[in-house]
């Protein structure tokens, strides 16, 4: 973008995973001292969501299949 602002993110799907996205993103603008333990919580945030079932969708919201 011309004005040096990124696009906004597009949405995963997964509201836990876009939170830990938004905050890594957030993040990175810090010092690099401070950015390892960042990526290190959102390392450790994502490994525990794709370990743990996903809660079920609200009844008449389907979820998205695989691709």
């Amino acid at each position: 973008m011309s004005d040096g602002q990124a696009p906004p993110r597009p949405s995963t799907g997964d509201p836990a995973v876009d939170r830990v996205l938004e905050d890594l993103d957030d993040g990175l603008a810090s010092a690099p001292e401070d950015q390892v333990g960042l990526v290190t919580e959102a390392h450790r945030l994502l490994q525990a969501r794709l370990t743990s079932p996903a809660p079920p969708a609200p009844p008449g919201q389907a979820r998205p299949g695989p691709r």
